[in-house]
């Protein structure tokens, strides 16, 4: 078949389809009374002068005392607890919601263990090899995700980048927006 008809053909389908479904409109649709709907978190990516401004923050308040935050009542379910207040502390938001998904994610990516190494997923999180660009730009190695606040501090800059992006902020750990865990 002749590559261009092909590319026509392919083109007119798609056409078709966003025809027949629909473009995406950006307004959504009311939900139906079965449907649950997740409040979003809005949270800004921060420039990279914020970045090594927060870093800073972070390596100093490593070596000093931390201030207890309370954490918001979580599920009693809620895996990982004991790293829930550093979680806190690396920057992720004192919401129930959150932080029973990300207590999820330690306990279905490392059991909790802060050392997990998988060859290429280091930490708590399991944060994948494929960001060494993006940590060694913060200032941090890859080795170094597996020190339990550095490690949940880049979770939540990657939660927090995709979720300001209008993106879903669990997708890295293969969790939906729309669903529990």
């Amino acid at each position: 078949m002749n590559p261009f008809k092909f590319l026509a053909l392919t083109f007119g389908l798609y056409l078709s389809l966003v025809i027949v479904f629909g473009g995406g409109s950006n307004a959504s649709p009311e939900p139906t009374p079965t449907q649950t709907v997740f409040p979003r978190v809005t949270v800004q990516m921060l420039s990279p002068i914020q970045q090594t401004d927060r870093i800073a923050e972070l390596t100093t308040t490593t070596t000093t005392t931390l201030t207890p935050v309370v954490i918001v009542d979580v599920s009693e379910g809620t895996e990982c607890q004991m790293w829930l207040q550093t979680a806190l502390n690396a920057g992720w938001p004192n919401d129930r919601k959150i932080l029973d998904r990300l207590g999820f994610i330690m306990w279905r990516e490392s059991r909790c263990t802060p050392t997990a190494d998988s060859g290429p997923d280091h930490g708590l999180t399991q944060i994948n090899q494929i960001h060494k660009g993006w940590i060694t730009d913060l200032g941090w190695t890859f080795e170094e995700m597996k020190d339990p606040l550095i490690n949940l501090r880049f979770a939540w800059l990657l939660y927090a980048g995709r979720e300001a992006n209008g993106q879903c902020g669990w997708t890295p750990w293969s969790l939906k927006c729309e669903s529990n865990p």
